[in-house]
């Protein structure tokens, strides 16, 4: 899968940059670069997941089912998904793509204030975790990290509200806002059991309070911090 990026100018001068597989979110940070979030991670076993899909969707199968499966089931580490980063310029930043235990099945990408970025996850069972990794200003991450490493703990941030999930955002007061899409797969796909059948769409959002660094409204283009002009 690619990243394909165009001058406003000119929307024919189309230029692609490979990332990994099922490419989802994306976040463009202070300096330029690209953070792009890959469900299915950038190995072989991602390319195997594809190629799976691609032979149900032409026997005829449910290809929403097994896809959405396939991402629950995944956990963190060389299983999972992955991030990719790419300069501003679209070669690949150094050690990109990342992976670790708090990546099961990234999903969306949000820069911070300090130019770490957040990412959602629709994998690890019913109940996801959100991740924060060191951005290219590692001056401020924690001691000795350095581009690409997990500041939250091993397995990510999780907590009773969260389930699988698909966006975030971050607030100018720092507050980490993650929308639960999926709750209980069972409940989502044949004829479920009448008292389990409104169990399939998630519930609600979950707020992390001043968890992240804040960063400037409106958010659009990259991410400043709240101090910056």
């Amino acid at each position: 899968m690619s990243v394909v990026r165009f001058p406003a100018s000119d929307p024919t001068k189309v230029e692609k940059f490979k990332t990994g597989y099922s490419g989802s979110g994306l976040g463009i940070d202070s300096r330029g670069n690209a953070w792009v979030a890959n469900r299915f991670g950038s190995s072989w076993r991602g390319l195997a997941k594809m190629l799976e899909i691609a032979v149900v969707m032409k026997t005829g199968g449910n290809i929403d089912e097994r896809m959405t499966r396939m991402l629950a089931g995944q956990t963190g580490g060389p299983e999972g998904g992955s991030m990719a980063l790419l300069r501003p310029d679209g070669s690949p930043y150094p050690g990109s793509p990342f992976i670790g235990g708090g990546l099961p099945g990234p999903w969306a990408a949000t820069i911070d204030g300090n130019d770490n970025v957040w990412t959602s996850n629709f994998g690890a069972g019913s109940h996801s975790p959100i991740v924060e990794l060191c951005g290219v200003r590692t001056e401020t991450c924690p001691p000795g990290f350095k581009t690409g490493d997990q500041i939250s703990p091993p397995g990510g941030y999780v907590g009773g509200g969260l389930q699988l999930q698909t966006d975030l955002a971050i607030s100018p007061a720092g507050d980490v806002w993650v929308m639960n899409n999926w709750q209980d797969l069972n409940s989502c796909f044949g004829v479920p059991p009448e008292a389990l059948s409104t169990r399939c769409g998630g519930q609600g959002v979950v707020i992390f309070f001043g968890m992240a660094k804040p960063v400037r409204p409106p958010q659009i283009g990259p991410a400043r911090a709240f101090g910056e002009r």
